[in-house]
């Protein structure tokens, strides 16, 4: 027997004893999990790591690692909590605030994405592709880029200015620096993430579902309260996961548009690990970043029945 027929015979053997096998540890080197092998690898050097790096950078003294567990220190978790509860810092400001912007940016984004998503979803026929790369554009922009865009276009004597002149007003409050414009710039920024979820969910919704709902005699008001507005429920939803996590680490529109104004626990986060040199109180600030968006990713994914919603996309 040649060589070449002798690997090839070994290659057959390991190969269909890897596919006969019960053991579970071979049935993950075969397809479809090995597919999955690219981005399971991605995640554990790129996310798991990292999370890893900075609960233990949290645990420690200073700014280098200790090998050494007895040496940790939950220092820095005390004083977050004990400023949070005494009132003392700005560990509680901070927080009311972040709190603040997302819970208002998921309000914004909804009461202004809904309508637009059930019109491309279910009235509009002609030019939606037009409109549907309209909205997806401003996707591949930076952020910095928008943000820094919209603080010239609002800065005093900037393009705002120019225009408020040429119709004879000179005199107005100034746009820039302040809460309300870090709220309008969070809405502008992550809307997308709540348009697209609603406008597939309500994609979802069969065409003889609303046939049978008019034959049965009912109004566009009850159709939308019976049928559109609970069938879309799952988009919303996700939706304002998506806005509410992203507005939890909203640091450009904080820093650019509020000009210190409002400051955030992203912001926090940022002047720790840069400005103050104390990365174990960023790290730890970090930590109770993460534990608010797991926390919260939970309770809001709860009150979604996953196996409904793709049993939907399956019916199609």
């Amino acid at each position: 027997m040649s060589t070449k027929h002798l690997l090839k015979s070994h290659f057959d053997r390991a190969a269909g004893y890897t596919r006969n096998s019960s053991n579970p540890l071979f049935a993950l080197v075969r397809p479809p999990w090995l597919f999955m092998a690219p981005i399971v690898a991605l995640l554990l050097f790129m996310f798991v790591g990292p999370m890893l790096a900075i609960v233990v950078f949290s645990l420690q003294s200073g700014n280098t690692i200790d090998p050494n567990p007895l040496g940790w220190t939950l220092a820095h978790y005390a004083e977050i909590i004990t400023g949070m509860i005494s009132g003392t810092g700005v560990y509680g400001q901070v927080l009311a605030n972040t709190a603040l912007v997302s819970a208002a940016t998921v309000l914004a984004t909804l009461v202004v994405s809904y309508p637009a998503a059930y019109a491309l979803a279910r009235k509009i026929k002609r030019y939606k592709v037009v409109f549907l790369l309209l909205l997806i554009i401003p996707l591949f922009t930076s952020v910095n880029v928008r943000v820094f865009g919209w603080a010239l276009f609002l800065v005093e004597n900037g393009v705002l200015h120019s225009l408020f002149n040429l119709v004879g007003v000179g005199e107005y409050p100034s746009l820039l620096y302040n809460r309300y414009t870090v709220l309008f710039g969070t809405t502008y920024v992550y809307l997308p993430f709540m348009l697209f979820p609603i406008y597939l969910s309500l994609l979802t919704i069969d065409d003889v579902t609303f046939e049978a709902a008019q034959d049965l005699g009912a109004g566009p008001l009850t159709i939308f309260r019976k049928i559109v507005f609970p069938l879309s429920m799952p988009g919303v939803v996700i939706g304002s996961l998506f806005v509410f996590v992203l507005s939890l680490g909203a640091d450009v529109e904080a820093q650019i548009l509020g000009g210190g104004s409002v400051f955030t626990m992203a912001s926090n986060i940022n002047y720790s690990f840069g400005y103050s040199q104390n990365w174990p109180l960023g790290s730890a600030q970090a930590v109770g970043l993460l534990l608010i968006t797991i926390v919260a990713g939970v309770l809001i994914l709860r009150s979604l029945d996953l196996r409904e919603i793709a049993s939907r996309g399956e019916s199609r």
